[in-house]
């Protein structure tokens, strides 16, 4: 089903006006909570050409060790259309994303934690005919983290015959 959706508290239809001044030809992706139904999802908001494409929401929301989530956030839908600052979007997990003039490449976007589990959505994304993942992360630093996350990003490439861009704060 769809939901009505509110601008998140702190990103609004300014925002967007930014974004969309800025984001001319490429695909850019930017990190905001997404309130839906009483539900709040954590999202890359998907622009090209000015234009909002849709909200790739995270699937893997952790509850464990330092990262506490699922206090928050709620595990992202399969696709659902909503209303977000004034666009009309599919939210979800399963989203791909083909650019005008971009015929060779299409691009799955996961959202940190969903690279770590053991069932990731580039998976079922490169399945359906990603051929680049894109993935938004925050992830806190500790030692031998940096070593262990690119042996991981460079496996899933490889298992998933894809690209793969993993982009930390």
């Amino acid at each position: 089903g769809s939901g009505c959706v509110h601008t998140a508290p702190g990103f609004g239809a300014e925002d967007f006006q930014i974004c969309q001044q800025y984001d001319k030809a490429g695909l850019t992706h930017i990190g905001v909570p997404v309130p839906v139904n009483g539900a709040l999802y954590n999202c890359a908001a998907v622009f090209c050409g000015g234009r909002l494409l849709g909200l790739s929401a995270k699937s893997c929301v952790p509850n464990y060790g330092e990262f506490y989530e699922a206090r928050h956030f709620t595990p992202a839908p399969e696709c659902v259309e909503v209303s977000f600052a004034g666009f009309s979007v599919p939210l979800g997990s399963s989203l791909l994303y083909r650019p005008e003039g971009w015929e060779d490449c299409t691009v799955g976007v996961e959202i940190c934690e969903d690279l770590w589990s053991p069932e990731p959505p580039s998976t079922r994304l490169a399945l359906a005919g990603a051929t680049l993942i894109l993935n938004l992360s925050a992830s806190d630093e500790v030692i031998g983290k940096a070593a262990y996350r690119r042996e991981l990003v460079s496996g899933q490439s490889a298992r998933l015959l894809c690209g793969y861009v993993y982009a930390d704060a």
